[in-house]
């Protein structure tokens, strides 16, 4: 009896890990944006700004539409459900990277609305100037392959760029949904051999680790030998601490 509940456990436990990535994973059409945000379905609108973060969203009538409904309940944003929601679409604003939507967003942030909203307005307006650099190179087609997902060149797209954040959030995304095809993981491994933006800061660190990670995670034993490499002769000696850390996944 004991083995078959650990056994279910460990079946629910991996069905949810599976779950969670394919969450993650959610793509939308334009149309399907459109759609979204001109409805009520406030959870599915938080899930559709959250799949925006990184897919190099080109229509920028998306973005419009997603003003004009902040615009529309900015007045019933009162109670708690309400004021989440707006948070969210201010936040997906943000990620347009347009500056057309700066006075916009600071006016939110220093005007009388809930203070959460407020909060996330500013967020979202230094989040603009961020994504404005970052949409750049996610919309890049240079190396662009067609036999590839979109996300997949999204990402890759990200990791060949010379901004560690962007990079770093690549490689927890690539990590959280599991995204170990052959394609993504040379991608992962290409960057640590050399480690072109290495330097001693913290968030060159973290986000060499984080490629580290992603590439260790998936177990594939091709792959075992650069995360050993990282784990040997990185010279920052955290990240070597890491790498050892992330070799256990391949056992």
């Amino acid at each position: 009896m004991k083995l078959l509940l650990n056994t279910l456990l460990n079946t629910l436990i991996i069905s949810c890990c599976l779950f969670s990535s394919m969450t993650l994973a959610k793509t939308y059409t334009t149309e399907e944006y459109q759609q979204i945000f001109t409805g009520d379905d406030t959870y599915k609108q938080q899930q559709a700004v959250e799949s925006m973060i990184l897919v190099g969203l080109e229509d920028p009538s998306i973005y419009n539409t997603i003003q004009a409904k902040i615009v529309a309940q900015m007045h019933t944003a009162t109670d708690k459900h309400a004021i989440d929601n707006t948070a969210w679409l201010i936040k997906g604003l943000g990620y347009s990277g347009d500056p057309q939507y700066h006075d916009f967003l600071l006016t939110l942030s220093e005007g009388y609305a809930h203070k959460k909203i407020r909060k996330y307005a500013k967020r979202a307006v230094d989040d603009l100037s961020k994504f404005q650099v970052w949409n750049v190179i996610l919309q890049d087609k240079t190396h662009y392959d067609n036999k590839q997902p979109h996300r997949q060149n999204i990402y890759a797209a990200a990791l060949r760029g010379d901004d560690l954040e962007l990079m770093r959030i690549a490689a927890k995304r690539i990590a959280n949904e599991y995204l170990f095809d052959d394609f993504m993981l040379e991608q992962l491994a290409t960057q640590l051999k050399p480690m072109r933006l290495m330097d001693d800061s913290k968030l060159a660190i973290d986000t060499y680790a984080w490629v580290t990670r992603a590439l260790a995670s998936s177990g594939n034993e091709k792959y075992k030998p650069v995360v050993e490499a990282v784990s040997q002769t990185a010279e920052q000696k955290k990240l070597r601490k890491y790498a050892t850390k992330y070799l256990r996944k391949y056992y």
